[in-house]
């Protein structure tokens, strides 16, 4: 597209056409930059650059412009100086979850120093009562009472009030204490902490009562304090100061505590005899009463098992007798020729062993093994077989053990044969795998019962030796020994032959005598009577304990060497009588070493079947004179 442009200047006229085409008017400058160049560029250029149709003219430089200078501190302006109005603008403030999670992290590594310095340290936006309580908690943990407790008077001193929580943790972590004749200051503590902890509780209940730091579950943790503190007055001034109703009232928490201090007491607790005989029956009267009045209190399976545990302890029959009562309402257990309840409760490994501790001391020894088998019959979800363990049988074996009736050995026998097929096709396994502890057991019964059979079975499933290989006419060269999986080879100690030597004694049978004196030669009597072992280091109590079998073991060996010489029977072993009076010499000069001669006899004491427990209780009928069954069936009645 082309354009005529006629110009006209005075006389002398001249005209010029110039063309320009589209491209150019489209790729032209922008109005700034042609007024920037026609201040730079003279005009009688450009008309030649028009005439000459140059479409592109030459390229402009743009100005210049001059940077601002950037400083890498947050804190200077562009001109160098300090920016005091907004420093703090774009930074990101400790939060006190934050410092909490890295004061944890350094407790787990075992920095508790570095971490309360760094919570000394850190900024006051950053501390609050929370973050204290961790460090206080961490503190607990390690075992440092000392430096909790400065941590929560300097909490108090920098300003941040103490919660029902900071109380609870400081409660918690000195409940930990076991023996409080070691840490008196502590036990102070605690007493200063209660009364805060009072005053804190009426501060708030006078400004809002519905608030909810309104808990008495501290107390719990501050009873237990005092009950390892044999304080057991100041427990019941602590109860006696709660509310009767309301949140400040005894909760399944509180009763718990006081029942577990009450059977934790010693019996030797310098404590008057009234009191001590009423206060657990008086509690869970008051425990019943405050279930039926706050809806919120429920009877859970631990506050009935503390009770049952308290009530053991008394020693007294309307004692026992409530705790029978508990566990027949609550857990479904009950004696025999009472109405059959389902209980409330599902039974636990807890409250089974107390409800069994409480047969053996009441001595109700036939109705810990009748619950026993109850438990076996009963379903899985109300607690069933698959809650026993060792610790329970072990309670079972010392029932038939207490029964002392002929036939204790081999029922004995037998419930430890169960235990160990219940460990191989059982859902307990391991837990009820038998110990050393649980085989001498069975052979102290099979003693009192003169059960020879009953005990060399035990002893072979304990140990794996064949004791056929030592009876007359099928003695072994070289006896078998069967070896099991790790764990079920138990070696025999002096407990365990002893044990085995007083029953092939009770028996007054010199073939068993002259087995077990075979067996004792085999396993060396140097090394049964030896009174030190491999361990670095044992107890007072363990060294006590192996010394007085050692000594029972030399004298059983004595008197059973002496019983079989005197026979006339032993003159067809003439080979084998010189070996057993090198045992009886050996056994001797134990004795006189050792100084313990005149030891407890080994002879049993016989029993018969008329005399028994369990045949006075199976004799006793409704025209009988009140017994234990009768008395079990008025309780469950009322």
């Amino acid at each position: 597209m082309l354009r005529q442009i006629c110009a006209f200047s005075g006389p002398h006229t001249r005209a010029f056409s110039v063309s320009v085409s589209t491209s150019a008017r489209i790729h032209r400058p922008p109005p700034e930059l042609e007024l920037a160049e026609e201040t730079q560029t003279p005009r009688w250029l450009r008309r030649q650059n028009l005439q000459k149709g140059k479409a592109k003219e030459q390229e402009v430089i743009p100005p210049i412009v001059k940077e601002t200078p950037k400083f890498r501190s947050k804190h200077l302006t562009s001109d160098g100086t300090k920016d005091k109005e907004g420093s703090k603008e774009g930074l990101k403030l400790l939060e006190p979850h934050v410092l909490s999670q890295r004061l944890k992290k350094l407790c787990d590594r075992g920095k508790l120093d570095d971490a309360v310095a760094l919570l000394k340290n850190s900024p006051s936006d950053a501390q609050n009562t929370p973050v204290w309580n961790t460090v206080i908690w961490e503190a607990m943990k390690a075992k440092r009472h000392k430096l909790a407790y400065s941590l929560y008077v300097d909490m108090k001193r920098r300003g941040h009030s103490p919660t029902t929580r900071t109380f609870l943790t400081m409660f918690n972590g000195l409940a930990r204490i076991d023996d409080f004749s070691h840490h008196t200051q502590q036990l102070k503590n605690a007493r200063s902490l209660y009364d805060a902890f009072t005053r804190h509780l009426k501060s708030i209940k006078r400004v809002d009562p519905t608030n909810p730091e309104l808990s008495i579950d501290p107390l719990a943790s501050y009873i237990k304090i005092l009950g390892d503190a044999k304080c057991y007055n100041d427990i019941f001034d602590v109860f006696d100061s709660l509310d009767s109703d309301g949140p400040l009232a005894p909760n399944q928490l509180i009763y718990t505590s006081i029942f577990q201090s009450l059977a934790s007491r010693p019996d030797n607790t310098d404590i008057p005899t009234t009191f001590r005989q009423a206060d657990a029956r008086l509690i869970w009267s008051q425990a019943i009463k405050a279930s039926k009045r706050q809806p919120h209190f429920v009877i859970d399976s631990h506050l009935a098992t503390a009770a049952i545990s308290a009530l053991t302890r008394s020693g007294q029959t309307s004692d026992h007798d409530l705790g029978f009562q508990i566990a027949r309402d609550f857990f479904g257990l009950c004696p025999p020729g009472t109405p059959r309840v389902t209980g409330t409760l599902p039974l636990s490994t807890y409250s089974l062993s107390a409800i069994f501790r409480l047969c053996n001391a009441s001595q109700n020894y036939d109705l810990c093994i009748d619950f026993f088998n109850q438990v076996k019959r009963r379903p899985v979800n109300i607690g069933s077989v698959e809650l026993l363990d060792r610790l329970h049988m072990d309670d079972i074996l010392r029932a038939h053990q207490a029964l002392n009736v002929p036939a204790s050995g081999y029922q004995s026998l037998q419930t430890l044969e169960w235990m160990l097929r219940q460990e191989l096709t059982g859902p307990n396994g391991g837990k009820i795998r038998p110990q050393a502890s649980t085989y001498d057991i069975v052979l102290v019964t099979c003693w009192h019962s003169a059960d020879w059979n009953s005990a060399t079975r035990t002893f072979d499933l304990m140990s794996g030796f064949h004791s056929h290989d030592f009876m007359d006419g099928s003695v072994a060269d070289s006896p078998r020994f069967s070896r099991r999986a790790k764990g079920r080879n138990i070696v025999p100690t002096a407990e365990t032959i002893s044990s085995l030597v007083r029953t092939a004694h009770a028996t007054r049978n010199r073939a068993h005598m002259r087995q077990c004196l075979r067996l004792v030669d085999h396993l060396g009597i140097d090394t049964l009577l030896a009174r030190t072992s491999e361990v670095a280091y044992e107890s007072r109590r363990t060294l006590k304990d192996r010394g007085f079998f050692v000594a029972k073991l030399a004298q059983g060996v004595v008197e059973m060497v002496k019983y079989v010489l005197s026979g006339t029977t032993d003159q067809r072993y003439p080979e084998e009588q010189d070996k057993w009076k090198r045992l009886a010499e050996r056994a001797k000069m134990e004795l006189r070493e050792s100084g313990e001669e005149a030891l407890i006899p080994t002879l049993r004491k016989r029993i018969t079947e008329s005399g028994s427990p369990l045949s006075k209780t199976a004799r006793a009928g409704p025209t009988g004179a009140r017994g234990k069954r009768e008395r079990w069936t008025s309780v469950a009645a009322s």
